[in-house]
């Protein structure tokens, strides 16, 4: 940079010489050259018999590249999921609907369909009130179902299918006690009621007094009540929804005040046969 000044210092020392010496006034004058120009030449001239490394060089600093700015992806939002329509028969229920061994509610439970549940269905019944389906709970449980509150598809081709016998219903009563009668010693009065679909046609009754421990039995084909000395009533055969008063042995001795025990048993058939019901009651006359 010195170096550079001090040439500088010279050429324009020599352009004033130079200036110093001009003609007088009436001599024919050369061409004038403009100093400032003559300099400008000269630093030209100097530059170029100089390397340009020499001098110092600027440097522009980089345009700063911005960053791009990060733009957010909405979640993609997927399509609603498509439900597709079984192939095969169906149908749904609007209410918790009850499936049997048969159509209609003499057949024994099974299960127990609720809204909302795809059941196949296999079969119908004669008059298409009864659906035979696979349970949707078990696959291997197969039963009759009322259609009434069900809907479904492809309903048009079901077989016709041929239910269960209607099963026969287990025979069955009710008994209380009814009271103590005495004549010729004391036996107590049992109150029946046949709340099954069988008629019963035998008997056997056995009475424990628990004070004396005396055990009295009887059987027979007929129902009798003994009203005390006066007279006696039998039946034969103890039909459905029939009410009647059986009366037990008598005991020797007057029971009243003590703990008796009494088994009833009522079969379908004479002799104690059939199909028997066992019934136990216990009281104080």
């Amino acid at each position: 940079m010195l170096k550079h000044k001090s040439f500088l210092m010279i050429v324009i020392g020599v352009m004033l010489m130079q200036a110093c010496n001009l003609p007088s006034a009436g001599t024919e004058l050369p061409a004038q050259i403009d100093p400032l120009a003559a300099a400008q030449l000269t630093v030209t001239a100097a530059a170029a018999q100089n390397p340009a490394t020499d001098m110092p060089v600027m440097t522009v600093p980089a345009t700063l590249t911005l960053a791009p700015t990060l733009t957010s992806t909405p979640a993609a939002t997927l399509p609603p999921a498509v439900t597709s329509t079984p192939s095969f028969s169906y149908i749904t229920v609007s209410v918790a609907t009850n499936c049997r061994t048969g159509p209609g509610k003499s057949y024994d439970l099974i299960d127990t369909f609720n809204p909302g549940q795809t059941i196949e269905v296999l079969g119908k019944n004669s008059s298409g009130e009864y659906w035979y389906v696979r349970s949707p709970n078990n696959q291997t449980v197969f039963c009759w179902m009322w259609g009434f509150y069900a809907t479904g598809g492809n309903l048009g081709s079901v077989a016709m299918f041929t239910p269960p016998p209607s099963p026969t219903s287990a025979p069955s009563y009710e008994i209380s006690y009814a009271g103590l009668d005495s004549c010729v010693g004391w036996w107590v009065e049992i109150n029946m009621k046949n709340i099954g679909t069988t008629a019963f046609k035998s008997i056997s009754i056995s009475v424990k007094d628990t004070v004396t421990g005396v055990t009295l039995n009887s059987s027979s084909e007929e129902f009798t009540n003994n009203d005390g000395c006066l007279s006696t009533s039998n039946i034969s055969k103890f039909d459905p929804g029939e009410v009647f008063t059986v009366s037990s042995p008598a005991f020797v001795a007057d029971p009243t005040g003590h703990v008796v025990k009494a088994t009833i048993t009522l079969c379908t058939d004479d002799s104690l046969g059939g199909q028997c019901s066992v019934k136990n009651i216990e009281f104080k006359p």
